[in-house]
């Protein structure tokens, strides 16, 4: 069954099916929530998880069977949790599994929706708290979330941030890249940019593509990043860049922290930039 794909879990409700990279990215945004609620608990009474693809909660590793929990139930097992969780799923199976899931385990400030990740940012910016520290994991397939909805959640917010940025897939269209990209990337101008950057010597895409993201981010607040976690296939081919944006130095100093060893519990090598 492909990554991406549906099963049903050990307890009968939808699980979604999963390379096994995901146990590594579910590594490093279990050690983030743990960190940013036992660092900042004492600084900031509200804090606010939001997760805009939760999924079911579940997930299933496709070659091994393996069951493990997705990013919402990591979220919600943090020893100093958030006072705030805000998940969100397009797919409406997901979410009722997601439901059924936390209400036999928690009882959290929790809101749930079933909507475009694109069209939940204007149901659940009214809902956030007026004063509190987010943290965001955004986790598409592709490229379906627009900046200018990035963009609409993050203003006036002190939000920390972690994308799966699918460099991997991205690279294979951008010669002829569809309209979504565009969204993705705040406007058209991307293309001559990454044209021009590409074709210079020694430049890797990948690292071009991430480069003009992150200076879109820069451009809505964003101040500090780590983009050291490169997520490849059991092939070794490129898959994706587990992002992280945050508008203060501390945040990125939290993240720095946490992503120094795999979940293997080997010492990652910070990858080198052109």
């Amino acid at each position: 069954m492909p990554t991406g794909d549906s099963t049903l879990g050990s307890d009968g409700n939808m699980a979604m099916v999963a390379g096994p990279w995901a146990k590594g990215k579910l590594h490093y945004i279990r050690r983030y929530c743990y960190i940013f609620n036992t660092g900042m608990k004492d600084k900031w009474e509200t804090r606010t998880y939001i997760d805009l693809f939760s999924g079911p909660g579940r997930c299933i590793i496709e070659e091994t069977g393996e069951e493990i929990d997705g990013s919402p139930l990591i979220a919600l097992q943090c020893g100093v949790p958030f006072t705030h969780y805000f998940f969100n799923d397009v797919n409406a199976s997901f979410m009722d599994s997601l439901r059924k899931r936390v209400s036999s385990t928690s009882s959290a400030n929790i809101r749930y929706f079933n909507i475009d990740c694109n069209e939940v940012v204007d149901y659940l910016l009214p809902q956030l708290p007026p004063s509190s520290l987010d943290f965001c994991f955004i986790d598409p397939f592709g490229w379906e979330i627009k900046f200018n909805s990035i963009r609409k959640l993050t203003t006036r917010r002190r939000m920390d941030i972690a994308i799966t940025f699918h460099t991997g897939e991205m690279k294979r269209v951008a010669g002829s890249a569809p309209e979504e990209l565009d969204d993705f990337f705040d406007g058209p101008s991307w293309r001559e940019e990454y044209k021009t950057e590409s074709q210079k010597r020694g430049r890797q895409k990948g690292r071009v593509l991430l480069d003009i993201y992150e200076q879109r981010l820069r451009n809505i607040g964003y101040q500090a990043f780590d983009d050291n976690i490169l997520v490849r296939t059991t092939n070794g081919l490129h898959l994706y860049y587990l992002l992280f944006a945050s508008k203060h130095e501390r945040g990125a100093d939290l993240w720095h922290n946490i992503s120094q060893k795999s979940h293997t519990g080997q010492l990652r090598l910070k990858i080198p930039k052109e």
